[in-house]
């Protein structure tokens, strides 16, 4: 990270031109979109340190491109970021940032498609100490191969998918990865509104440390719609074996998911998401689940539930307001550690003309760590304006606080932040 352009940004960049190529290269010209801004943002604490703040100004320039293709035999989706963020004290080197999505998929005979996608996302190292640009790593997880679907009769299907997985983190301390997944899956229409089946599947994992996971499950699936509600979801068995050396480590459990979608109103609506799930550090659990973050610096095999609700609804003088709980546990098989994690986050804004709306936002989050006993509380609050200058053209300004409390001292700090943003969709 010392060097803007070393050889590993050059290796993220390549990645990502290439990614770009494979979902999206078929089926170019359809839904496109463009947008570009710069973000200023000066915090008087840039490192979230306990003593010894350090004041600094960070400008960052940004672009995003969004492409959605037209239905046909390939189909191709792209939300990708790119920015480039200097600080004007120094107090992190200058840093290229990617993250985002492409995806895309090929019909190559009648029932049996070939799918590709590519996901790039920023992953905290450590989830003790501070997010600060010095505990983020980039993470890479291309993944690809075939699906072929049979029908058997028009209430009757079974699907066969295989896919080959690369990880690879930026920062050579992380646990790079390959894994194969084989999944067979049998799905039955018992009506309109009602579907039911049965997925087994069994996964390779071979990490640079010279590990090996080998993971196979069998679930039950469900998905049923009502007028108002819907609701999927699975359950099963997961097992879990991992080797390194001469030492050999087996772990069995529930594995689960369940969603709920309520609509309470036209204009209001709830959701719950839950899963359960024996996984590791490398998997793609952490890119499904937003809230969710792996400690990195633990083991690799790790049993993991995560809960989130969250609560959204927009009033008649068209202001909005957001709701969201969450809770995970981590428990390290391994190490016989275990992550506690639990939060709440409120969002509100009001519109004051027609150009303007102000917005305010609020979270909570508290962490426990079983080994040392400690516990952490992170509050933040912050307000702010969004301002339309043109139809193309935005302005957003805000300013916020953050204060961490800890049982341990050298994870504490307090920060004032103020950013100033400006964003124009070219096209």
């Amino acid at each position: 990270m010392d060097e803007v352009f070393g050889s590993g940004k050059i290796r993220w960049i390549v990645s990502i031109g290439t990614g770009f190529l494979i979902a999206a290269g078929p089926s170019f010209a359809a839904t496109n979109s463009l947008s570009g801004g710069i973000d200023n943002r000066f915090s008087d604490n840039a490192r979230r340190a306990p003593t010894n703040e350090q004041s600094d100004l960070e400008t960052r320039v940004n672009l995003n491109f969004q492409h959605l293709s037209d239905p046909g035999q390939c189909t191709s989706a792209v939300d990708m970021g790119l920015g480039y963020g200097y600080w004007h004290d120094d107090t992190f080197d200058s840093e290229i940032y990617t993250n985002g999505r492409l995806q895309g998929q090929c019909e190559l005979a009648r029932g049996l498609a070939w799918q590709a996608s590519d996901t790039i996302s920023q992953v905290t190292q450590d989830n003790r100490q501070a997010d600060t640009q010095d505990n983020l790593t980039r993470k890479n997880v291309f993944r690809t191969g075939p699906v072929y679907t049979l029908q058997l009769t028009q209430v009757d299907q079974l699907q066969f998918s295989a896919a080959y997985e690369n990880t690879e983190f930026e920062e050579p301390e992380e646990p790079d990865s390959e894994r194969v997944t084989a999944t067979a899956a049998y799905n039955h229409s018992f009506s309109e509104t009602l579907q039911g089946g049965l997925s087994l599947s069994a996964e390779r994992t071979e990490l640079d440390t010279d590990e090996e996971l080998d993971r196979e499950s069998a679930v039950v699936t469900f998905d049923k719609v009502w007028v108002t509600t819907q609701v999927s979801g699975s359950l099963g068995v997961n097992r879990l074996e991992t080797r390194l050396g001469n030492q050999e480590v087996s772990s069995d459990g529930i594995t689960g998911t369940f969603n709920l979608v309520r609509e309470i109103n036209p204009s209001s609506e709830l959701t719950f998401y839950a899963n359960r799930r024996l996984t590791d550090q490398t998997s793609t659990l952490g890119l499904q689940f937003e809230d969710f973050n792996f400690n990195l610096t633990q083991t690799s095999a790790v049993e993991v539930t995560a809960l989130r609700a969250g609560y959204n609804t927009r009033f008649s003088n068209g202001s909005t307001f957001t709701a969201g709980l969450s809770a995970s546990r981590s428990d390290y098989i391994q190490t016989d550690e275990r992550e506690d994690q639990s939060g709440v986050d409120l969002r509100y804004s009001r519109p004051v003309t027609e150009l303007l709306s102000w917005f305010t936002d609020a979270a909570y989050q508290h962490q426990r760590f079983e080994d040392d006993g400690s516990e952490d509380d992170l509050y933040s609050l912050s307000v702010g304006l969004d301002y339309r200058l043109s139809t193309r053209m935005d302005i957003r300004s805000a300013i916020g606080h953050r204060q961490k409390t800890s049982d341990i001292a050298s994870r504490e700090y307090d920060e004032s932040w103020i950013v100033v943003s400006l964003n124009y969709r070219f096209f």
